[in-house]
Formats: C-alpha cells, sequence, structure tokens
C-alpha cells in the first residue's frame, strides 16, 4: 500500500469518525440556554422545550465556609457573597488569603431559576461530579447527596458518584443550594463537571439511554472476550488470545468506571480505589493493543521498544496501586497523560510497521487503534467540560469491528495460505508416494540379493565361519526380511492413499483364514511362552471380503498382538451384531493408554518404544488394517487397558446367499486367471504328462474346505491325466495318506480345524519332500506366507487366482519330482543287489569246484541255486514297483541254499510260512534283510546261528519278520542305521528297503536288537494293500 493511499484512508477515516460524533452532538438533548449571571437563572418568556436539558454551566453563588439548607434575607445580608464559575476548581474563591491556597474546606453553591410555571411540574437535576463530596436542596428540600459533606474533616466521608434529584413544586422559583466539601484534594476541589437541568422525563430518558449504550457496549465487548476464552480452551494455545481477553476486560473496566460509573453501583469501592482502577484500567487498554498486536503481527519477533514501552507501563500500574492517589492525581496527571501517548503512538507505529511489510489486513488494526484513541480523546474532551453529551460508544464498537475485520480478513487470507499450502502438500505427497513406490520397487531386487547371498553363504560355510560371524549372517538375514516387510507396507500405503486397491469380494469362511494365520504365527513365534487360540465355532456364517487382503488385515492385527506380548495368550473370537461378522482379536499383553489408543491407527504410529523392549516397524500395519477394513464396509475399533491387554475389532458383511446382485459379483474362491499364452496349454495336456515308466497315472490327493474349489481344480486338472482324491478337511487327508500311493498333495493354505501349513507339517513328520511333494494355494505370496509354507515342509506354492498353465507346470515339476526318486529307489535298489561282492562269488565257485571232487549231486544243486541267484539278481524286473511273493522267496531261497552249502553246520534256517498266503510287495524287501541277517548276523560268530524267516497273517494284515540270534547292535548302531548310514552296503540296503517300504505302505522297517542276543527286523504289509497292481488298475 502507498503512503498517500494510507494517509488517505487515515483521513478519511478520522472525517467519518469525528462526522459521527458532530452528528451526534447534534441530535444530543442537551440545548442552548440563557447564561447564568450572578446566579440566577431566568427561564421567563423562553419558551423551553420539556423535552430538552439544560446545562447549568456559568456563575453561582458562592458561599465559602457555610453549610446552610436554605438562605433567608438575613443569612444574605450577613454571608459574603461570591460568584464562582462551574465547573471549575473552587481554589481560589475558597479563601482571601493569597498565602492559604488551599482547595481543602467547604461551601454552598446557591443558584435561583425562575420560571413562568403556575402549576405543579417535576424537575429534576444531575450532579456528576462534586469534589469530593456533596448534597443538593431545593427550595431547603435535602433531596439527595455523594458522600458526606461536613465542616471538619472527622465528620466528612468522600465519595465521587453520579446521582440525579427530582423535585415537584407549583412555585415559579427554585432555589437551589449544593453543599460541597473537600479535605482530600489539596488543589482542586468544588463542582468539576457540568450539573444537568431538566424535565424529570427528559432526564430520566437521557439517563435511560446513556446507561443502556454502556450496557451495550459492554455486552459487545464481552463477546468477544467469551469467543476468545472459547478459542483457548478448545485448542489454540496462543497467548494472543489471552492478550485479547484481558484488552476487552480492560476496555469494559474503563466503560464502567467511567462516566456513570456503573460498577460502583455493584461494587461500592471507595473513593480511592475509584481513581485507581480508572487509572490502571486506561493503562491496561493500551498495554494489551500493544501487546495482543505484537503477538498478532509480529509473534516470532523481540521487538525491544515494546518491551521497554510495557515495562515502563507496569511500573507505573505498581506506583498508581501503592502510592497515595491524591499524590498521583495531583501530580501525576500529565504523566499518565504521556504514558497514554506514548503507548498510542508505540501502538501506531506498530501497525504502520506491519502495513509497510504489508501484512494481510493490518490496516484494520490501525483504524481500530484510531478509533481507540479518538474515543479516549472525546472522553478527555467531555472530563475537561469542553462537551457535554449523551454516552457515546459507538467509537469503541467500530473499534472493535476493525479488530474483528481483521481477524476475518487473516482468517481468509490464512485460508487461501492454507489450500495454497494444501495443494503444495498434496503434491508433495504425490511425489513422496511415487518416490517411495519406485524406492520400494527398486530396493526390492537388492534386498532379496542381499538376503539371498547371506543364506547362501550361511548354509554352504557352515562348517568354516565362525559362531560370531554366524551371528551377524542370522541378524543381516532378520534385518533384510524386516526391511522387506516394510517396503511391502510401503507400497501398500501409496496404493491405498491413490485408491488403487481393488477388492474380488468372494464368500469366506473366516474360521479357516483364522486357523491358517495362526499357524503362521506358530512358526513365527518358537522359543515363546505364547498361546495361540482360534474360539470361531464350524457354525459361523460366511463373509464376504477379498481373500489376500483378510489375510493381510489379521496377519497385522496378530502382529501387533505378538509383538507386545511377550508371555500369556492370543485368541480370536467372533459374533454377529447388526447383520455383521465382529472379529476379535484379544492379547494379554502391555496393553495401551488413553494417549496411544487415539493415535493406534495412524499411519508411521508405535507403542511406546520406553515402556517395554520391543521395537521396530514404521507403524503401517494397524493404519494399513484400518483402510483395508473400511475399503470392506466395516469398521475396526480398539479397547484396551494398560498392563491388562487389548483387543482390537473389526466387521465384515456376512454373505447373503439370498442377494443375487452379491452372488454374481463373488467368483469362486480357487479363481483362474486368463491368459493369451495357450499355446503352451496343449503341450502341458499332451499325453507325455504321464511320467511314469509303467504307465500309471499320477495320483493326486486335493485339500479344501470348499467343494467348489475342489471340483474347479479337478476340472483343470484333466482326469485324463491324473487320477484326483478330493477331500475337505485336514484331518481326512491324514487318513487317507496311508491308503493310497500319493504322488502329489494339493492343499489350500486357510482352512478351519487345521491349516495347509498344519498339514504340511503333519505330512512331513512321516515323508521327506522327495517322498511325498505337497503344492500349496496361497492368497498371498508374501515373503511371511511363503517362509511359513516353506518351514512347514511345502514344496513349492502357487499364487490365487491361478493361472492354469502355471498350475498344470507345477504339478507336473511335482509329480515328475516323485515319480523319478520312485525310479531311483527300485533302480538303486536293483543295483545293489547286482553289485554282488567278488569274495562271495569267489567263495560259491570254490565251493562248486570242492563238491565237483566227492559229490557230483550236491555240486549240481549249487549250480542250478548259483544259476537262479545270478539269473534273479540281474533280472531288469527287480525295478519294477510290485513282484509276487513267489518270486522275492525264490531269490531269497537261491541265496540261502548257496549260503547253507557253504557254511553247513554253523547256519540254521528257520521258515514259518503260509503257503496259501499270495500277495505283492516291492522287490527285494526281505532278501536284503536275509542276507543281511546271515552277514552280520550269525556268521560273524564262530558257532554260527540261526534264521528265522516268519510269513503269517494277523488280523488281515501280513507281517513279514526276519530275525537271528547273532551278536545284535548297540543302541547307537540301531540309531543311525535308518537315519545316517554309513557308506557300507549293509547301511545302504537297510535305508533303501526302508524309504522303499514308507513310500508304499506309510510304515517302514521295525528293528529290535540286543547286544549278543541277535536282531530282528520286521514290517507290515496293510489288507488293503496285499494287492496293490490290481487294485491300481481297477
Amino acid at each position: 500500500m502507498t503512503k498517500r493511499k494510507l494517509f488517505l484512508i487515515i483521513a478519511l477515516f478520522l472525517i467519518i469518525l469525528t462526522g459521527f460524533r458532530i452528528l451526534w452532538v447534534m441530535i444530543s438533548p442537551h440545548t442552548t440556554q440563557p447564561t447564568l449571571i450572578n446566579g440566577v437563572l431566568d427561564l421567563r418568556d423562553q419558551n423551553m422545550n420539556p423535552d430538552k436539558l439544560l446545562i447549568l454551566d456559568g456563575q453561582w453563588e458562592f458561599y465559602p465556609g457555610m453549610l446552610l439548607p436554605s438562605f433567608n434575607e438575613q443569612s444574605l445580608t450577613s454571608a459574603p457573597t461570591k460568584y464562582i464559575q462551574v465547573p471549575g476548581n473552587w481554589k481560589d474563591a475558597l479563601s482571601d488569603s493569597d498565602s492559604d491556597k488551599s482547595a481543602f474546606g467547604y461551601g454552598s453553591y446557591r443558584l435561583r431559576v425562575l420560571t413562568d410555571n403556575n402549576k405543579k411540574q417535576s424537575y429534576s437535576l444531575l450532579i456528576s461530579g462534586a469534589r469530593s463530596s456533596s448534597e443538593v436542596y431545593i427550595n431547603g428540600e435535602r433531596l439527595g447527596s455523594s458522600g458526606t459533606p461536613a465542616e471538619s474533616k472527622e465528620h466528612y466521608m468522600p465519595y465521587i458518584l453520579p446521582y440525579s434529584v427530582s423535585y415537584t413544586t407549583d412555585k415559579s422559583e427554585l432555589e437551589i443550594v449544593i453543599h460541597v466539601a473537600n479535605y482530600s484534594f489539596s488543589q482542586t476541589g468544588g463542582i468539576s463537571k457540568t450539573i444537568v437541568f431538566g424535565s424529570e422525563k427528559a432526564l430520566t430518558q437521557e439517563r435511560l439511554i446513556s446507561i443502556s449504550l454502556q450496557l451495550l457496549l459492554c455486552v459487545v465487548l464481552l463477546l468477544h472476550a467469551v469467543y476468545a476464552v472459547i478459542l483457548y480452551i478448545i485448542g489454540l494455545r496462543q497467548k494472543m488470545l489471552i492478550y485479547f481477553f484481558l484488552l476487552v476486560i480492560s476496555a469494559i473496566t474503563t466503560v464502567l468506571i467511567d462516566d456513570d460509573r456503573l460498577l460502583l453501583h455493584v461494587f461500592p469501592l471507595n473513593y480511592q480505589w475509584n481513581f485507581k482502577l480508572f487509572f490502571i484500567s486506561y493503562i491496561a487498554v493500551f498495554i494489551f493493543i500493544l501487546q495482543t498486536s505484537k503477538h498478532l503481527l509480529f509473534a516470532d519477533l523481540k521487538i525491544k521498544s515494546i518491551r521497554i514501552l510495557t515495562i515502563l507501563s507496569i511500573v507505573d500500574i505498581l506506583f498508581i496501586l501503592f502510592g497515595p492517589v491524591v499524590h498521583y492525581y495531583e501530580f501525576h496527571t500529565l504523566i499518565f497523560g504521556i504514558n497514554l501517548l506514548v503507548l498510542a503512538l508505540g501502538v501506531v507505529i506498530l501497525f504502520l510497521r506491519s502495513i509497510v511489510k504489508n501484512y494481510e489486513g493490518s490496516i484494520f488494526l490501525l483504524l481500530s487503534m484510531l478509533a481507540i484513541v479518538n474515543s479516549t480523546l472525546w472522553g478527555m474532551f467531555k472530563n475537561y467540560n469542553w462537551v457535554n453529551v449523551t454516552y457515546y460508544p459507538f467509537d469503541l464498537i467500530i473499534a472493535f469491528l476493525c479488530f474483528a475485520t481483521f481477524g476475518f480478513k487473516r482468517y481468509h487470507w490464512n485460508t487461501k495460505e492454507t489450500e495454497k499450502l494444501a495443494h503444495s502438500l498434496q503434491r508433495s505427497v504425490t511425489q513422496k508416494d511415487v518416490f517411495l513406490a519406485n524406492t520400494s520397487h527398486e530396493l526390492k531386487n537388492p534386498l532379496y540379493s542381499i538376503i539371498n547371498i547371506a543364506e547362501t553363504v550361511l548354509d554352504s560355510e557352515r562348517d568354516t565361519v565362525t559362531h560370531q560371524n554366524a551371528e551377524n549372517l542370522k541378524l543381516l538375514i532378520t534385518v533384510g526380511r524386516r526391511m522387506s516387510l516394510l517396503v511391502d507396507d510401503l507400497l501398500d500405503q501409496s496404493q491405498l492413499r491413490e485408491s488403487n486397491i481393488q477388492l474380488q469380494l468372494r464368500e469366506l469362511k473366516i474360521q479357516s483364514f483364522a486357523v491358517g494365520v495362526l499357524d503362521m504365527f506358530k512358526f513365527l513365534i518358537e522359543g515363546k511362552s505364547l498361546t495361540l487360540i482360534s474360539e470361531i465355532p464350524d457354525s459361523f456364517p460366511s463373509i464376504v471380503a477379498d481373500e489376500k487382503r483378510l489375510i493381510q488385515i489379521l496377519f497385522n492385527l496378530l502382529q501387533n498382538a505378538v509383538k507386545y506380548t511377550t508371555v500369556g495368550t492370543i485368541r480370536i473370537h467372533a459374533d454377529i451384531h447388526k447383520k455383521s461378522a465382529q472379529i476379535h482379536i484379544t492379547d494379554t499383553g502391555l496393553g495401551m493408554n488413553e494417549e496411544t489408543l487415539l493415535r493406534a491407527f495412524q499411519p508411521y504410529e508405535q507403542g511406546d518404544s520406553s515402556m517395554n523392549e520391543v521395537s521396530g516397524g514404521i507403524g503401517l500395519g494397524l493404519s494399513t488394517s484400518k483402510q483395508l477394513v473400511e475399503l470392506h464396509g466395516g469398521k475396526i475399533s480398539v479397547v484396551s487397558t494398560l498392563g491388562e491387554g487389548t483387543t482390537f475389532t473389526f466387521t465384515m458383511p456376512l454373505y447373503d446367499s439370498t442377494s443375487r446382485v452379491l452372488n454374481s459379483e463373488l467368483p469362486s474362491m480357487t479363481e483362474f486367471s486368463d491368459t493369451p499364452s495357450m499355446i503352451t496349454l496343449s503341450k502341458l495336456t499332451a499325453p507325455g504328462i504321464v511320467s511314469s515308466a509303467h504307465g500309471r497315472r499320477p495320483k493326486l490327493l486335493a485339500v479344501d474346505d470348499d467343494p467348489v474349489n475342489l471340483k474347479i481344480l479337478t476340472n483343470v486338472l484333466s482326469i485324463k491325466d491324473y487320477e484326483i482324491v478330493t477331500v475337505t478337511s485336514g484331518n481326512d487327508a491324514l487318513l487317507l495318506l496311508d491308503t493310497a500311493q500319493w504322488d502329489l498333495i494339493i492343499t489350500d493354505v486357510m482352512m478351519p480345524q487345521m491349516s495347509g501349513y498344519e498339514l504340511a507339517h503333519r505330512i512331513r513328520e512321516r515323508y521327506t519332500i522327495a517322498e511325498l511333494p505337497i503344492l500349496l494355494l496361497t492368497a498371498r505370496n508374501q515373503p511371511e506366507d511363503i517362509y511359513t509354507g516353506f518351514i512347514s515342509g511345502a514344496n513349492d506354492y502357487v499364487m490365487k487366482p491361478m493361472n492354469a498353465i502355471e498350475l498344470k507346470a507345477r504339478v507336473r515339476s511335482l509329480t515328475d519330482l516323485k515319480q523319478s526318486v520312485n525310479e531311483r529307489l527300485r533302480v538303486e535298489a536293483a543295483y545293489l543287489q547286482a553289485q554282488i561282492q567278488p569274495h562271495f562269488l569267489f567263495n560259491t565257485l570254490n565251493s562248486i569246484s570242492a563238491l565237483a571232487s566227492f559229490d557230483i549231486n550236491r555240486m549240481s544243486h549249487l549250480v542250478d541255486a548259483f544259476s537262479s541267484y545270478l539269473r534273479l539278481s540281474f533280472n531288469f524286473l527287480n525295478a519294477e514297483p510290485m513282484i509276487p511273493i513267489e518270486r522275492e522267496l525264490e531269490l531269497v531261497h537261491a541265496y540261502l541254499y548257496i549260503e547253507k552249502e557253504r557254511f553247513e553246520d554253523r547256519m540254521t534256517i528257520h521258515w514259518d510260512y503260509e503257503e496259501s498266503l499270495h500277495f505283492q510287495l516291492p522287490p527285494l524287501t526281505i532278501q536284503p534283510l536275509v542276507e543281511n541277517a546271515v552277514r552280520h548276523g550269525i556268521l560273524s560268530r564262530s558257532q554260527g546261528g540261526t534264521v528265522s524267516i516268519t510269513i503269517k497273517e494277523q488280523a488281515g494284515d501280513i507281517e513279514i519278520t526276519i530275525s537271528d540270534n547273532g551278536q545284535g547292535m548297540k543302541n547307537e548302531q540301531l540309531q543311525q542305521l535308518l537315519s545316517n548310514p554309513s557308506n557300507d552296503v549293509r547301511g545302504i540296503g537297510f535305508l533303501n528297503t526302508h524309504k522303499r517300504l514308507l513310500r508304499v505302505y506309510g510304515k517302514g522297517l521295525q528293528i529290535k536288537s540286543s547286544e549278543g542276543k541277535g536282531t530282528s527286523v520286521s514290517f507290515i504289509i496293510p489288507s488293503d494293500k496285499k494287492n496293490p497292481i490290481r487294485k491300481l488298475s481297477d
């Protein structure tokens, strides 16, 4: 703003203020009246308006040292008559002595009012200021007083309060006598303010208007004070509001302590505190204007001049409070005026400075200050009796309106600035999100590389790396995985903020997901004293949700519970409320205080780490869960007690089977995504998928709690290519595990009662990864999900919704793996059998040569047995999956005949075999066990021993036992035989046989041995697997 424009605005504003003030004077009920001369007011022949008031300024008769209720002719003759100007100081008229010029004393003022009145008329008189006590008589009748005037100081009581009196008479002459006494002010005394005279009606109306305007102004100002208090209470704890409140209170005090002194009617203060409060309130107004303006415009600056002015004003106030008010009034009135003037100038300069700096709306502050100064100046004019008008409140109203306008202007400016900042912040947030998204994507690859390299080093150098370095590598892997989770959280936040997440709503069973996610944490909290429980009943109805996001919600909430619960229980339970499912996750952990509860779902917020030893994360889990729940149309809440635990509750809509629209929007949970890459589909569905050398289709066991999903899975995996058996629970899958020779288990992760993780873990207790592959179907490919799956024993996983080509490729890969393992075991058994040890061959040939010299018949039988043994050992039928028991026993008989001929009496063979039994079994299962019993059992002793071969049927099952009474084995040898065998043929043969039996029948070898007493090896062929070839062909 230019200086010219500024000065023009100031001049125009002052002209308007002055114009309104002059207009107020013109419409005032006070009117021009005849001059008072020699104590007489002659109203005869004046034709006065009864609605107008007269100002009794002029010459009054003055009788110093006399307090007479009425003057008669005698007293008038004897009393010294003087004339004195009213209003004015009586100091010079009170005493004729020049040496004793003091305002202390008493006296009487007399005025005769002459009228044309010949009937009863009511008159009123308003006395605004007579220092320091006064009383009024009209026609000798005492009508009112302020304080108690007396001839001595002892009986005198000062009090300055405007008061009015009324008198009714039918006489044409009124004698007004006013007694005044002053023993308080030595320099000023007498009637100091204008006396107003008129009809009772006119004066009453004028006083009512004046008092009403003062009260109206106080109410307006008080509203501003209330607004300031409310703003301060609701949270805007700014010093400016405090100073503004004090400014308004000070302004109200100046209104109530001046003019009609309304405050004294409520609080009858003595004359000293009356004056003290008057001076202090005016100084306070300017101090608080200065401080309010400073904190409004220059809150961050320290302005030395303002501080000096404030300190000087406070010193002045302290002097007023504790100094004698009489002395201050008489000798320091000038100081008071200078103080106000300096404060006013300081405020004006401050406002001009803000205008120069182009502070928005600061011109209104300057106008407000000018209005206050204008009101103060006119108040001084009235106190000095230069003007006499009814109370004028509009200067102060205009001042506070200007102040309010500044506030609105600043609010409008701040709003625009806030909008600009919001747009700028939004751009920054968008740029930040883009940066975080790009950075997160860029971080993933090197992060996974770091983790993989660390894991590789840890695994490959396990024997050479030091313990400290191994711990450091484990720490590096842990930190890397945690950072991976943080990167994923950042990506989710970015997608949620941009509303890029599209939900794939489906009918889901919350029981399955609760159990599945809890199983994930069972592997992640090993070593902690935590119990994880799902209490959702099987009968709980289905919900509508996105499978992947539901897992994410449960995982985040459980992760928070695990993080802040070191010992205790975490449980998931659910109920129905207002057609919605309420899922509760309750822990017995640390809990949260009220402040933490309020911030729980805000991004990047975490619990107070000083309360516990738990740390880590960036506080996005709960925020992400809240947004995902709300994206589903649900709500999330938390209830917590510090030190007792926390319960998170979120709602999900229930599945409504009667809703056509809903059903049309809910595809199956096991959805298969379309793909244009159909060229490879024919390759995957070609007959070559049957990789078994014997033409048997791979046998799959599919596990899912949703029959619809199983049906779709069966349709995708062609029945021509696979033999598929489906079950709806993990327990049913375990029951079927021993009923057939399975090539692959396909299981969903999220199932009730037993999750896919738990099922894989149970299967791995009996089968290795190579013996029975497991393929998991999961809705998420987050590191924690994949880690839990692999640590549970899964071979591979497929993401939902599944790509049919990917599913078939992974199924084929795993079934080929199983077939190759089976083939390797069969070939290994045949190879082991074919590896006839040279000393056995030489010893047999030596035996044949020896018999040729003395027993041709026995030699012939031995040659036949040896021929049969060689033929059966090199026969490729040994690589078949199953052979008749007769073929296996033929090989055993041939071997035993050869050994019996060689060792004769050292070896005894005992057979217990029901020849009526006909069944099939894997090849080379009995012969290696018999050979082990002969070579390492009885022949290891000089006296030899007995080998017993027992084949019998018990409860429909076939039990085969090979026992000997040889040297036996130690417990250490027995424990290592099937777990970590040595490289000798004996150990490899045992382990091979054990694995093949375990694969086919679900149970392997049972070995019992006592050192020096012998060994017993047995296995069982279940009744339903005595003829598996015929069963498979059916």
